[in-house]
């Protein structure tokens, strides 16, 4: 049997990770995430020193406070760019988008002019050009080797600003390629897009935990391609604007998926949409930053002879802050850095091989073999070892992968197939030697409590064979009419009957901790308190009581199917108090159960559900025993063989699912009965009138019609208690 689990295991396994069982693709790549995230924690990078410098000018809180709110003006902007020029700069990236013209001073000003001072209207119009801070910025950007950035949209067809065309070479068909299509976009002024030396998008979309763990080098929009920030800037620094972004694809099925991209003579691994695992140096601030007010003041900041510089912001205020697998937070614009830095440098991208499929399987078939030929043959102590040896092999094996040929092979699933593996072989030695003991215990299991074996096989003395006096609960719960019921039905469709509805109701008393005390008929007697103590007898006692009238609810339809053509309903009563508990019974058959006169009362409020049409009746010690729980009184009675009178109630939900309409129809119960039991029966008649009108519960018939027997006037020695007179 484990060996043709295990079988079953291997299949199961391949069909997830082939992706053919789609419910569970949720799940495991949330799985594959985290472990994903948890490797690249691990990754260790050669300092950033040794590769191209890299330096973020940041548009950070102290320079948002001392340069004004952004957006600055585009003067500020263009005195950004040329200073940072002027120190040295290679490549200047803007990560971020100017989409809206500036307004020109002159036409804020030229209207107050034309009323107040007109002749100053042709001098005003004049300084329009050297005003123009677009046009300023433009002629600024136009002898510097600036890369403007933009945003495309994935679901929006919004389309603002110019996207200049990128230089691509791809000799699939478009419609046959598997690249990433986008709806719209944000971009540039098309005089700054024109000025730019590049333009390139800085759109990165996060998994569906909202994780950034991918960039894409191009994107699709309207049947062109276009590329990243990222790789313009590149091109920019490799002198190789002019040379277009190669891209190979291999076909599957009708599809051209892409392998790799090919940039100033490098191979970039990418997926097959022409995306790339993002290689976190670590966590933020692991490139330099300069503060653009330090530039902007010509205070002291670092030489940038050759070094590219990206312009972007980790400031609060202005949202540009991503989720990543390092941590919350990250700066999307050393994001850009992080993608600069790992183009200028492939060796660094993890990638994930066209062969890696075949590999996985083959290695899940390969485990799967040898744990199937090796774990029989152990011991449970010694599997477990060898299981974890193996799992820590496996591990290994893919760390190594992961930091030296930078390969990104899935470990969930192996390591998985070799946990859920080695379970079933341990759990199945285990059953073996356990097996007698087992079947002492399934055979006795369904005539005694569960916790009763239990503890008899570990100790005979923890049971009191003699017999206890213990506080208690005890739950009846009896079909109604089942007499009626049952009559229309077969003797096999009757078994069928009481085992389906036996079956959870019996399940239910078991989750609760109770135990069966017998089965009469339709009847079901259960107790809380022994053989196991249960401080929380009482509460336990009501919440099975509460579970079994919505599971009798739930279960109609199976009734129907049984012939059953009425509603299948119970009535349960439950009592706490003393009662005497232990195995009696004579020499030939003995019971564990339960006796005494508080046993009788619960059986007692068993019967009286019917008298007012509820399905759950319990005495007032065991409401107060249950304070996270819901009740209304139902009435104060004396019960057939007992004098003294007892306040019944009805459980009604948990304290937590209470509802503001509930509540409010609990006071006008309360309020109703309380004018019933003071003698008030004209008030009385009042409310219950209304409630009865309200919700339409027989209950409150039942009282209106106990009162119009008096012409609904208390009699004299009314004392609030109602006897009844029949079981």
């Amino acid at each position: 049997m484990p060996l043709i689990a295990s079988l079953c295991l291997l299949i199961i396994i391949s069909l997830l990770y082939l992706q053919k069982i789609p419910s569970t693709q949720a799940f495991l790549q949330r799985l594959n995430s985290i472990v994903y995230d948890l490797r690249m924690r691990t990754t260790s990078t050669e300092k950033l020193n040794d590769f191209t410098p890299i330096y973020i000018v940041d548009i950070d809180e102290l320079s948002l406070k001392q340069e004004g709110q952004w957006p600055w003006s585009r003067q500020k902007i263009a005195l950004l760019i040329d200073k940072l020029h002027q120190a040295g700069s290679a490549a200047i990236t803007l990560d971020i988008t100017l989409a809206e013209p500036e307004t020109n001073p002159v036409d804020l000003i030229s209207p107050v002019l034309a009323q107040k001072k007109p002749e100053l209207l042709n001098t005003m119009e004049s300084l329009r050009t050297q005003l123009d801070g677009d046009l300023h910025l433009a002629t600024t950007m136009a002898n510097k080797e600036v890369v403007l950035g933009y945003l495309f949209h994935p679901y929006s067809d919004f389309t603002k600003g110019y996207i200049r065309p990128s230089l691509v070479e791809n000799n699939t068909p478009l419609s046959q390629l598997s690249s990433l299509k986008m709806q719209g976009y944000t971009a540039n002024t098309p005089l700054l897009a024109q000025a730019a030396t590049q333009n390139g998008f800085f759109t990165v979309q996060p998994d569906s935990d909202g994780v950034v763990r991918k960039a894409a080098l191009i994107l699709e929009h309207k049947n062109k391609i276009y590329t990243s920030l990222a790789v313009e800037t590149a091109k920019v620094y490799l002198d190789a604007k002019q040379e277009p972004l190669t891209l190979r694809s291999k076909k599957v099925a009708n599809v051209n998926t892409i392998t790799h991209a090919e940039l100033a003579g490098q191979r970039i691994r990418t997926d097959p949409t022409g995306q790339i695992l993002i290689p976190y140096i670590g966590k933020a601030h692991s490139f330099p930053y300069i503060s653009a007010t330090q530039v902007l003041r010509n205070q002291k900041i670092p030489d940038l002879t050759d070094a590219i510089v990206i312009i972007g912001t980790s400031a609060q205020a202005l949202a540009d802050l991503r989720t990543t697998p390092l941590q919350t937070s990250y700066p999307g614009v050393e994001i850009q850095a992080t993608l600069i830095h790992a183009l200028l440098n492939p060796a660094l991208i993890p990638y994930s091989p066209e062969w890696k499929d075949g590999a996985t399987i083959a290695l899940l078939a390969t485990l799967s073999v040898f744990m199937m030929l090796l774990f029989p043959l152990l011991r449970p102590l010694n599997l477990m070892i060898i299981g974890f040896m193996l799992l820590a092999i496996i591990t290994g094996a893919n760390l190594w992968l992961w930091h030296v040929p930078r390969i990104n092979f899935d470990l969930v699933l192996p390591a998985m197939l070799i946990m859920l593996s080695g379970s079933i072989f341990v759990l199945h030695r285990l059953l073996q030697e356990h097996n007698q003991r087992q079947l002492i215990h399934d055979m006795f299991g369904r005539y005694v409590p569960v916790g009763h074996i239990n503890r008899l096989l570990e100790s005979r003395e923890a049971i009191n064979m003699d017999g206890e006096r213990r506080e208690m609960s005890v739950l009846f719960s009896d079909i109604r009419n089942f007499t009626a019921l049952s009559e229309g039905l077969s003797t096999q469709k009757l078994k069928q009957f009481l085992n389906i509805y036996l079956t959870p109701i019996t399940a239910i008393i078991f989750n609760q901790q109770g135990t069966i005390d017998k089965y009469i008929g339709d009847l079901v007697m259960a107790f809380w308190g022994a053989p196991l103590d249960d401080p929380q007898h009482a509460e336990h006692a009501v919440m099975a009581a509460l579970e079994m009238r919505d599971k009798t609810r739930a279960m109609q339809k199976e009734f129907q199917d049984l012939g059953l053509t009425e509603t299948v309903s119970a009535g349960t009563g439950i009592h706490t108090g003393e009662m005497n508990v232990g195995d009696m019974g004579s020499s030939y058959r003995r019971a564990y159960t339960v006796l005494g006169d508080a046993v009788n009362l619960g059986s007692r409020l068993e019967s009286l559900t019917k008298q007012y049409a509820i399905s759950i009746l319990t005495s007032e010690e065991t409401m107060q025993r249950c304070p996270a729980i819901i009740f209304r009184q139902i009435d104060h009675v004396r019960v057939k063989g007992r004098q003294e009178p007892v306040k019944i109630y009805e459980p009604l939900c948990l304290k937590k699912t209470l509802t503001p309409t509930s509540e409010q129809q609990i006071i006008k119960h309360n309020t109703a009965l309380s004018s019933y039991f003071s003698g008030n029966w004209g008030h009385a008649q009042q409310e219950l009138s209304s409630l009865f009108e309200l919700t339409k519960e027989p209950l409150y018939q039942v009282y209106l019609q106990r009162m119009q027997q008096s012409d609904f006037r208390a009699p004299d020695d009314w004392d609030g208690v109602f006897t009844h007179t029949s079981k």
